[in-house]
């Protein structure tokens, strides 16, 4: 029989996506903004950019009964070893086929890191699950916003954009001590512990509240995963599209970061919200979000102002913060009310798998031309928003039979 840890603490689970959180937009602006400074056509430096999704579409899932079996402790521990260990060997050389190689290991292995510390989430008993996701959120966001900021000063003082590369390494070796040394197990995943104990999930007044109000919703696993479809198409526009503008435009590689931390900073909030928000206010604001969202970027096709760029991402950040945040917190839902985490695993990969196919799609018409790329982009969101709104009917408050 499983027990329950009563010395599981959260805030380890915060550092750990902080750290790694503040690491990623590192990457993942400087891949394009330097390979194409080396000359490599668009659509090359687009596999480059979704190399670690190719492998990280399927780990989650491949992986979750492992983890299950290994522990989340365990499971982020390895994913730290293992990526470190990948970007040590490869990020010398900085060779594009080299490059390609290393993101195809880093993506399989960190199958063990996001999926883990979201279940570890909804493992725990007795929290308040939308809260601690809430602040989940919000410390990721923060931290891409000052690892943008990071990137941004350090490229005001060098044109080297191999200097972000070297550097990445080292905030997963952090992340490594900070799992061996911090992080704590939730609970254990005997599943007979989950279904036979009567205090799981039932302690606390305010957690029967909130199990009790979603269990009155039928929630479509389509939805979520139709959400997390439209936000890695628009993501394209801030690791794709537009890093490739600004090269064109002749903008500094710095501006580039600085536009996304804005961008990130209104997401933060977004998210934030979106996760607090009751399941029948965040369908409306969702609907809204993606009737309103493609019409956006058009203006990302004729503008060459930098500072009407900032406005831009503004209001993109806040629009992508919405629908994330809705996608995260209805399969974190899902989660708790049908006791697994393999809805964990499921968000994970079906990030991965969208966004390598959005950025792909974006990558070969951006190698045409630029500004259809944009088009593209924009009628893409047109088409999911048609085709959620399909399956967002069945997503309502049912009757409960008692």
């Amino acid at each position: 029989m499983g027990q329950y840890n009563q010395n599981w603490r959260f805030w380890p689970i915060l550092l750990l996506a902080f750290v790694f959180a503040f690491s990623s937009p590192l990457l993942m602006l400087a891949t394009p903004i330097y390979f194409y400074q080396q000359g490599l056509q668009i659509k090359i430096i687009s596999l480059l950019s979704i190399a670690l999704t190719i492998t990280y579409s399927i780990s989650p899932i491949l992986l979750n009964k492992l983890s299950d079996k290994l522990g989340r402790r365990k499971s982020v521990i390895i994913s730290m070893v293992g990526a470190a260990c990948a970007q040590l060997i490869f990020y010398i050389t900085l060779n594009p086929f080299a490059f390609l190689i290393e993101r195809l290991i880093e993506g399989f292995i960190l199958g063990f890191f996001f999926p883990n510390l979201i279940a570890s989430i909804s493992d725990a008993p007795n929290i308040d699950h939308p809260k601690y996701l809430a602040r989940f959120n919000l410390s990721w966001s923060v931290a891409i916003v000052f690892g943008l900021l990071f990137g941004a000063i350090v490229l005001q003082f060098t044109d080297d954009l191999k200097f972000i590369f070297y550097i990445s390494p080292i905030f997963l070796v952090a992340n490594l001590f900070i799992a061996i040394f911090l992080l704590r197990e939730s609970i254990s995943l005997n599943p007979r512990t989950q279904n036979n104990n009567p205090n799981f999930y039932t302690n606390k007044p305010e957690n029967n509240q909130y199990s009790t109000t979603n269990s009155k919703y039928y929630i479509p696993v389509i939805i979520p995963l139709l959400f997390i479809l439209y936000t890695t198409f628009a993501a394209g526009n801030g690791s794709l599209l537009y890093p490739i503008r600004s090269e064109l435009l002749g903008f500094h590689p710095s501006s580039t970061y600085f536009v996304n931390i804005f961008a990130v900073s209104t997401q933060s909030i977004a998210m934030y919200l979106a996760s607090l928000l009751a399941l029948n206010k965040l369908k409306l604001v969702s609907i809204i979000t993606l009737l309103v969202y493609p019409f956006l970027f058009i203006f990302f096709i004729a503008n060459e102002i930098y500072y009407l760029f900032i406005i831009l991402f503004l209001f993109s950040g806040f629009f992508y913060g919405i629908l994330y945040g809705a996608a995260s917190k209805l399969f974190i839902t899902l989660n708790v009310l049908k006791k697994t985490s393999k809805y964990s695993g499921i968000l994970e990969s079906s990030a991965g798998v969208a966004y390598f196919i959005s950025q792909l799609f974006l990558g070969f018409i951006a190698d045409i031309n630029i500004g259809l790329a944009y088009l593209s982009l924009s009628l893409s969101l047109m088409v999911i928003f048609f085709i959620n709104l399909v399956f967002i009917r069945k997503f309502k408050e049912v009757k409960r039979i008692s």
